[in-house]
Parts: structure tokens; sequence; C-alpha cells
């Protein structure tokens, strides 16, 4: 199934599209954005990121006709 990945990363945000299982563990989704951003395929998110970019982010995890996953930043309030 493709899901939409929303990339968020120092204040850059893009989409990537990807077929996966939308059952996937945080840990592959988080693996994933990192092996796309880094290759240059997220347009709107710089590909310069350091080893476990996105190792502390949340996945907000949306369902639809499109399933969507936010990739994105712990926020220091609120819910995670």
């Amino acid at each position: 199934m493709n899901v939409l990945l929303n990339i968020t990363y120092q204040g850059q945000s893009g989409n990537y599209l990807v077929a996966i299982d939308p059952g996937v563990d945080d840990a592959t989704i988080k693996s994933i954005c990192e092996e796309a951003v880094r290759a240059g395929e997220v347009p709107g998110v710089a590909p310069h990121l350091p080893q476990n970019a996105f190792a502390n982010f949340v996945i907000d995890r949306f369902d639809g006709e499109q399933v969507r996953f936010v990739v994105r930043p712990k926020v220091p309030f609120g819910a995670e």
C-alpha cells in the first residue's frame, strides 16, 4: 500500500510516497525517511542529515483514502 510520509526536519518539510505496510514499526519508518532524505528524494528537505537524524522523532499516523504518516520532532508541551 502507498503511504505518504510528511517529513519535518529543522524547519523544512516535504512529502515522500512509499509502498509499505501501514502497520510497519516506527524504527523502519524513521530509517526509510533518513534514506529518502539523504538520497534527495524528499523535495523541500535538504539531504544533509546526521546519523539517526529521526531517532527522537514522533510519528503520527492518519488513516483515510491516502494513509499518511507525519514524521516530526517531539514538542516540549502537550501529548507526544
